[in-house]
């Protein structure tokens, strides 16, 4: 199991991976799954900012979620974390993002993304033919010491009145220094603009007992949000491993 941080304060969603897309959390209960007081490692990138314990397990009755809980810190003193794991079971890693870049480099790695979703093979749907695409995060990651990733979210808008229609595309890309960006994964979802959520990156990780790496992205939906897991091969695919239950709350 493992802990996302819900906000800037201690709580945190509670995550069994038993329940993937194919399950609902209604049956998730205190009786079928206690984890109070079970000991995490707190990651905020890279860093293991300290350990803490899991106080004042809830489950809402009221809809189907995931039980939230108190991270409280046992050891560190540092009060910025994104996610927590058992001790030792992964590694954070760094990722940057455009808001931190300058004006310049937010631009070029803008226009990067916009040209690897234009590349992409399975552009289908003709209302989207000419639409321009829009760049909305990229952040970038270092795949081992020759190979940086970055993961884009982009988006093409059809802003008309009756039925407005959103694409969104979810791309990792792989460079090193004598090869030029490539796609090496891609996501795309076509619906209504209401329905069609954010996606957000919540952390970078290596697998401590595989050596492999993977995201672990958030995206909103409609319904409530999903978690995906998405791991990186040892021949260099990157795959879908594990996609969450819908947590509806």
């Amino acid at each position: 199991m493992f802990a996302v941080r819900s906000g800037t304060g201690t709580i945190a969603w509670l995550v069994n991976p038993a329940y993937g897309d194919a399950q609902a959390l209604d049956t998730l209960t205190a009786v079928a799954w206690n984890v109070e007081g079970a000991q995490l490692s707190m990651i905020d990138g890279a860093k293991v900012v300290g350990t803490g314990r899991i106080s004042g397990l809830r489950y809402d009755s009221t809809c189907a979620g995931w039980p939230t809980a108190s991270i409280v810190m046992e050891t560190g003193t540092a009060t910025e974390w994104r996610l927590a794991f058992p001790e030792g079971s992964v590694e954070g890693a760094t990722f940057d993002s455009l808001p931190i870049l300058s004006a310049a480099d937010s631009a070029a790695r803008a226009r990067a993304g916009a040209l690897a979703a234009s590349r992409l093979p399975d552009d289908t749907v003709a209302a989207f033919r000419g639409r321009p695409f829009i760049v909305r995060q990229a952040s970038r990651f270092s795949i081992d010491a020759d190979t940086v990733g970055t993961v884009f979210e982009v988006v093409r808008l059809v802003p008309q009145e009756a039925n407005p229609l959103q694409e969104q595309i979810l791309i990792i890309t792989e460079e090193g220094s004598s090869r030029p960006a490539a796609t090496a994964f891609h996501e795309r979802e076509i619906g209504a603009e209401e329905s069609t959520g954010s996606i957000e990156l919540l952390g970078v990780l290596r697998v401590r007992s595989s050596g492999r790496l993977a995201l672990l992205v958030r995206r909103e939906r409609e319904a409530g949000f999903v978690l995906e897991w998405i791991e990186r091969s040892r021949d260099g695919t990157w795959v879908v491993r594990w996609r969450s239950a819908t947590d509806s709350c």
